[in-house]
């Protein structure tokens, strides 16, 4: 059994066939252009929690940064000895050295194959190296942070002006693979590198419309003569498309299927562009900006925060509301008006540091529980059903997310409502430095996904918006501007 948080699947399910995904539009998605991102200049870490992540998720990317002149270098974590743990015929240290040395065969054709880009170049061919740490199949969460070190390492020891890393998807639903994205993603930050994101399992186990985060993403259309080079060097990775034998135990782990959804002419990243910060990173920011003072936003001495708390409470539909969420809670000074209007409020926040402040501030009301959770990640952690909500409260914290995030927590806040029950955003209208959205965009993006509107309040710095849920429809909710008109977004641009 696989699994990352609430997700569970195993290689030997059925999956969500590759037609279920062209059929929702995956070939529609925006270009993404990365010719003023990689070049002689560039270093390209990619990070594979197995032998064979490589070769699945970025081995276009890794063709296109060699004609480009690029240094690659692949940080491989394990040497996948438990792809097949019940085994009869391979124990786990032959499997270990067998599956490293189709890594090398797969880097080795990697590196031979034609470059018909490098005349950009002068014919210059990038180099390709792998930084290789065996640290145990399965166990990389314990690692996070030795992976994460190992990466800034690579990183600090390149002459490259420039860092692109990518990374498994850090909600991939693979143990391995979200902890390897998560600490490429912390290096990535501190490195101020693009990141992209490539899903493996993703597309095995998630549904076009159910978990529409993907239409967030970019596409990276490759060369037929790309993806010749691609299926070439997956191939190496024979025991992983090929029963080790007749055994039970020995199965294919990557089936026709399954291998179907990486023989497309395009590869997928989610992209995180350079200097800038989502959900994960919210707890570690938010500790040291409540560390730093315990009213970092001045909610209890600014006029401008006291009236825009008021406004947003004032436009409250209901004198009352049974059960409320509200999201990003920081110090508690909008907990506790809204806990006046509540009879059981759940506040959530991504910091500890500003639970403790907000602990003190709410210790004399009753109905009011706090909960340390990063969302949209952690929430299945708040244990909310369908329809348990009456009021959802999303105040000045939906532009820390990234349009995907955003777009989940919103389509999460639908579930838990009640037909009747009320979503409330509330936002500044200012530039957000160093976090992908600002509050015209968060607001938009609550607009398309078809609520009633209640009532709206605009004004230079402040949109408030109030919607009625109304019955939620049972596919995805939130789509991104351009996703569906094949747009492009260069890289570089991007940060």
């Amino acid at each position: 059994m696989i699994g990352a948080a609430s997700v569970e699947f195993t290689h030997l399910d059925t999956g969500t066939p590759e037609a279920a995904w062209r059929e929702a539009g995956i070939e529609h998605l925006p270009t993404l252009a990365l010719e003023d991102a990689l070049g002689p200049e560039t270093l390209l870490i990619v990070g594979a929690a197995h032998p064979d992540d490589e070769c699945l998720g970025a081995a276009g990317l890794i063709l296109r940064a060699l004609a480009a002149g690029a240094a690659v270098r692949i940080l491989l974590c394990t040497w996948g000895e438990a792809s097949h743990p019940a085994s009869p015929s391979v124990q786990p240290p032959a499997l270990a050295e067998l599956r490293r040395a189709e890594f090398h065969e797969a880097l080795r054709r990697l590196r031979t194959s034609p470059s018909p880009g490098a005349e950009a170049t002068g014919g210059q061919q990038g180099s390709i190296e792998s930084v290789e740490l065996g640290l145990g199949d399965g166990q990389l969460s314990e690692s996070i942070d030795f992976i994460a070190d190992a990466a800034a390492k690579i990183v600090r020891d390149s002459p490259a002006q420039r860092v692109v890393i990518a990374a498994p998807y850090r909600r991939d639903g693979h143990t391995d693979h979200d902890t390897v994205g998560a600490a490429l993603a912390r290096a990535a930050a501190e490195a101020d590198a693009l990141l992209l994101e490539f899903p493996i399992w993703f597309w095995h186990w998630a549904h076009p419309m159910r978990d529409s985060e993907w239409r967030h993403w970019m596409r990276l259309p490759l060369s037929p003569a790309e993806t010749e080079a691609k299926a070439a060097a997956l191939d190496a990775h024979a025991s992983q498309l090929h029963a080790l034998s007749d055994e039970i135990g020995d199965e294919t782990v990557l089936g026709a299927s399954q291998v179907e959804h990486f023989s497309r002419s395009f590869e997928v990243f989610r992209l995180t562009a350079s200097a800038t910060r989502d959900a994960g990173s919210a707890s570690h920011t938010f500790d040291g900006v409540h560390a730093d003072a315990d009213d970092p936003w001045d909610l209890r001495s600014s006029w401008y925060e006291r009236r825009k708390l008021a406004l947003m409470v004032g436009m409250l539909p209901d004198e009352t509301y049974r059960r409320a969420l509200e999201i990003g809670c920081s110090i508690g000074e909008s907990t506790a008006a809204l806990a006046e209007r509540c009879d059981h409020l759940l506040a959530v926040d991504a910091s500890a540091t500003a639970l403790g402040l907000a602990a003190a501030r709410l210790a004399e009301l009753t109905g009011v529980d706090l909960a340390k959770a990063t969302l949209p990640h952690d929430w299945d952690s708040l244990g909310l059903g369908p329809g348990q909500l009456d009021l959802v409260v999303v105040s000045e914290t939906g532009y820390y997310l990234a349009e995907d995030e955003l777009c989940e927590l919103l389509a999460n806040s639908r579930r838990a409502l009640s037909p009747t029950g009320v979503l409330v955003l509330c936002h500044w209208r200012g530039p957000i430095d160093g976090w992908p959205l600002d509050g015209d965009r968060v607001h938009a993006l609550a607009a398309r996904l078809g609520m009633r509107s209640l009532a709206s309040y605009s004004e230079d710095e402040t949109l408030i918006d109030v919607y009625e849920n109304g019955v939620p429809p049972s596919g995805g909710f939130c789509f991104a501007s351009g996703a569906a008109s094949g747009a492009q977004q260069s890289a570089s641009a991007a940060g």
